[in-house]
């Protein structure tokens, strides 16, 4: 299925989902590049991560031992 769409590769492991807020640290480069969206929207910078992130998420093929 070749669509023309951009694939994201990363290694393949397990942690189980959980329920509510959860913080996570991120490099300086992205961040930056989430205040550079932030000041073109008018979007808070928790819904802008969590709209990239759950986007960029539809597009992660993962490289899994067989």
């Amino acid at each position: 299925m070749d669509d023309g769409a951009i694939r994201i590769r990363i290694p393949a492991r397990k942690k189980k989902p959980v329920q509510g807020q959860q913080v996570i640290r991120i490099t300086e480069e992205a961040y930056n590049a989430l205040v550079d969206i932030y000041n073109e929207s008018t979007l808070s910078m928790k819904e802008l991560a969590s709209i990239l992130i759950t986007d960029a998420a539809k597009r992660v093929v993962f490289d899994k031992e067989d």
